[in-house]
């Protein structure tokens, strides 16, 4: 009735974030008192917040797996889980191979390291752009 035990879904949070940052009133003040070099910097955390939720549901197919070459942290969290850039070897599923550059969230249980295989969807937004699924066993 009053909404107490409602609980919001992830998804809610993500686009009440955008909203906020982005659109009406609080979007306006943001633009007139944030510098565009923050709010570009908010915005890319967003994203990349919007591309682990999509990754750890389940909704993004597989399409390649690559081995971890070198991680470093880029000193920037999102609840307490690093952005990381990942160097790794690509290996899609037609067999192809390349070497990529990667900055994305990963869990801070399961910090890939060097020699770890982890998995690759195309992101929905951007079919020609790869993103982060995890570890693979």
């Amino acid at each position: 009735m009053f909404g107490f035990g409602k609980k919001k879904k992830p998804q809610d949070a993500l686009k009440q974030a955008d909203n906020l940052m982005n659109k009406g009133l609080t979007g306006l003040l943001m633009k007139s008192t944030v510098s565009k070099e923050h709010r570009d910097r908010i915005n890319q955390s967003l994203e990349t917040a919007k591309q682990a939720q999509m990754a750890s549901s389940g909704s993004v197919p597989l399409s390649a797996t690559a081995i971890v070459v070198s991680v470093a942290d880029t000193g920037k969290l999102i609840n307490f889980d690093p952005i990381v850039v990942l160097v790794l070897d690509v290996i899609e599923n037609d067999g192809s191979t390349y070497r990529k550059t990667l900055e994305t969230l990963v869990s801070k249980i399961q910090i890939p390291r060097s020699g770890d295989r982890v998995g690759l969807g195309h992101n929905p937004a951007n079919p020609s752009e790869l993103m982060y699924m995890g570890l693979l066993s």
